[in-house]
């Protein structure tokens, strides 16, 4: 086993490794972060949108269900009323 000194410096040279992989990420990690900043606000919009269509579009089941009706009422033939 390693004596506590050898052990120590090792720890401290982990420690100098990792702070040198942490600055050379820094960039990158930043970029990463303001990407998903712009994802997470484009995902909001993309929701608001999305509800405010929906709210919109909520009368077209029942429409959809009506038209199915009176299609098999008359056999499917719903050609244009002259």
């Amino acid at each position: 086993m390693a004596d506590q000194s050898s052990m120590a410096a090792r720890f401290h040279e982990l420690g100098r490794k990792k702070a040198e992989i942490q600055a050379a990420a820094a960039p990158h990690r930043a970029e990463y972060e303001r990407m998903r900043a712009e994802e997470c606000a484009l995902r909001d919009r993309i929701k608001a949108v999305a509800d405010r269509m929906k709210a919109i579009e909520a009368p077209l089941y029942a429409i959809d269900v009506e038209r199915a009706q009176i299609a098999r009422a008359l056999g499917g033939k719903t050609g244009e009323v002259s």
